[in-house]
This record gives structure tokens, sequence and C-alpha cells, in this order.
């Protein structure tokens, strides 16, 4: 069961925590840890900060919340990162492209790709006196598409740091490029799309989308219930990356990246040095 703030973790420590993550995202500068005072003790916490953080970055050219991403959904990434329950991120308008997308690569900034599965949602999915199902959200999905989350990695060792300091860092993201929307496409086919990642041509995983905690619709409930406890419920035009259904890949400039989904279309990204 997850447990909620601590009574001493104020706003005004979650902000002085916001500011250091801040400050360390827009540089790219290595990050060790946080000061023993601000960090997160829960993984509420990390949350508590994350909202602090989102605020900031929104105010230094993110833009606005555009939608969630969502990590460790599967098993393959639960195993790789030593998380036992997912984890939601922000998504920044600034953040987000269509299609196509070319990324810098900036030491010491490290990229990584995964290969994932998007929605778009059509209606708000706001607070009520029971949780959200698989079955209720799939009626709210206006339009499905394949992506690629792009993540970073600016840490002196990952492996090293807690998931509340994790969390609170929107939980590696950087970006995502989304591929073509399908609104007609049945959501609850979703479990039974099958995906691959190539990088220069070499497949480097496959996965399907019952992966992703036994179905993306799950994922999605999970997502619409857990911002329902945050007090940011998913709202209609809202994008959710639901998990990776490849173990994160991590790229050099030069890369070019395609997610090929065989019910979906695919989606690339390419890599370039400074």
């Amino acid at each position: 069961m997850t447990t909620g703030p601590t009574a001493s973790y104020t706003e005004d420590v979650a902000e002085r925590a916001a500011t250091l993550l801040t400050a360390s995202r827009l540089s790219g500068r290595r990050f060790e840890s946080l000061p023993d005072e601000l960090r997160p003790r829960t993984v509420e916490d990390g949350y508590v900060v994350q909202r602090r953080a989102r605020a900031l970055l929104a105010q230094r050219g993110f833009g606005r919340l555009i939608g969630w991403k969502i990590g460790c959904t599967t098993l393959v990434m639960q195993e790789y990162l030593g998380v036992d329950t997912p984890i939601s991120g922000t998504m920044f308008s600034h953040n987000v492209w269509r299609g196509h997308h070319t990324f810098t690569v900036s030491p010491p900034r490290v990229l990584g790709v995964e290969c994932e599965i998007a929605v778009r949602l059509g209606d708000d999915l706001p607070g009520r006196d029971r949780p959200y199902s698989s079955d209720d959200v799939a009626g709210v999905v206006a339009a499905v598409m394949a992506s690629i989350e792009v993540v970073e990695d600016r840490y002196v060792d990952y492996r090293t740091l807690d998931t509340p300091t994790l969390v609170a860092d929107d939980f590696f993201h950087y970006g995502c490029v989304l591929g073509v929307e399908n609104e007609v496409f049945d959501s609850r086919a979703l479990g039974e799309v099958d995906a691959s990642m190539s990088i220069n041509g070499a497949e480097v995983g496959r996965g399907v989308g019952s992966d992703i905690l036994g179905h993306p619709l799950f994922a999605l409930a999970w997502l619409a219930n857990k911002c329902v406890d945050l007090a940011t419920p998913l709202r209609a035009g809202d994008v959710a990356s639901l998990g990776s259904m490849v173990q994160t890949q991590w790229v050099r400039a030069g890369d070019l990246v395609v997610v090929h989904n065989e019910m979906l279309g695919d989606v690339s990204a390419s890599f370039r040095g400074p």
C-alpha cells in the first residue's frame, strides 16, 4: 500500500527540492542526490515535489502539461529499474512531437528510447466515489498511436537514487514522439498489438501490448485513479504514454530509432551531436 506524504515534508521543503531538480534538468548538469533534509521519504512525497517542479519547468519554457507518461508498467522495465509499481510523470507541450523528431545529444546528458503505446482522451475522468476500471477508461479513448518516449540519464548513478527522488524528477522523462493518431482502432484490442524497435536498422527489442500490466487499458485505469489521488484528474485532450514494451536503449549521436507497430504504424527519432 502506498503511504501518503510525510508530515515533515512541507510545501517549502518540496519547493526547495524542486528548485534543485529543475536547475539540473534545465542545464543537463550531473545530479548526484538531494540533500538529506530535502529528500522525499515516500513516493507520495516525490509526487509533491513533482507538482512543484512542474510549475517551475512550465515557467522556464517547457510549456503546459499536455499529458502523462507511465513508467515501469512491464516486468522487463520493473526488473531493469528495480521498481515494483507504476510511476507517473509529466509530459509538457513543448517536448512532444509528431511523426519524427531530431534530438541533440549533448553530454553529459545521456538519452535513451522506449517503445510505447499512447492514447489521447476524448473525455474527462474526474474524481468519483469508485475507482476507474479498464472498461471505464476504454470508453474515453479517442485515439491510439505508436510512441517513442525519450528518457534522459543525467545522474551520477541512477541506481543509487531512491524511487521517491526519481518520481520527483518525472522518472527519467525527456520528451515523446507520437505516431499517427488512429481514431477508429478499438482500444480494447491494444493488448494484441505487436511492436518492435530498431536502431540503425538492427532490431533491439520486441513486445506486445499485453506486456503492459497485462493490458494497456489496465495501465490507463491505474493512471486515471492515480491522477485523481493527486488532485490532477485526466482531462479531455490529455495524452498518456502507457509504458515501454522493450527495455530502455541508450543512444548516441548518429543513431536513427524506428518503432514499428504492426497495428498502429511507425514512429521515429534521430539523434545528432551538439
